[in-house]
């Protein structure tokens, strides 16, 4: 199963064919950059559950321009393989995976939250938390993240 698969099975409501799916890989860089910041990692890869894709996917997200088009969800795998800008939230210890959608200007980001120790069904998960449209301006001008 794929994302535009498990993203057609929420919109039709369609009972789930699985709960998750593996949409990524942690790189040797940023584990050794969450490890440095006793940020524990039980998975290398990524995985993108039901419940992270229907809330990263719903309407009140889109409506008020923070919510993910189709075609940005579909290309988190890409996102996760090279993202443009790599932080940590310092309060909350999540990794903030970050694309520029227009290589050009970059004023919209694209931020995927990634949780390194999500439990799950007595299972400690990497996952996407969420993800969602910011502006630049409120990354960068902040100093709740530390970047790589």
């Amino acid at each position: 199963m794929n994302i535009k698969q498990m993203l057609s099975e929420i919109k039709t409501q369609k009972k789930l064919t699985k709960n998750k799916i593996k949409v990524g890989v942690l790189k040797d860089e940023i584990i050794e950059f969450l490890e440095k910041r006793d940020i524990e990692i039980y998975t290398k890869e990524i995985y993108l559950t039901h419940k992270g894709l229907s809330h990263l996917a719903r309407e009140s997200k889109k409506k008020r321009g923070a919510g993910l088009s189709e075609e940005d969800i579909l290309k988190i795998p890409e996102i996760l393989e090279m993202p443009s800008v790599i932080a940590v939230e310092k309060k909350k210890n999540k990794l903030h995976l970050l694309y520029c959608k227009d290589k050009e200007k970059c004023d919209t980001m694209i931020k995927i939250v990634v949780d390194t120790q999500h439990i799950e069904k007595g299972e400690i998960l990497t996952i996407i938390k969420t993800a969602g449209y910011v502006k630049r301006y409120n990354i960068f001008n902040v100093k709740e993240y530390e970047f790589i």
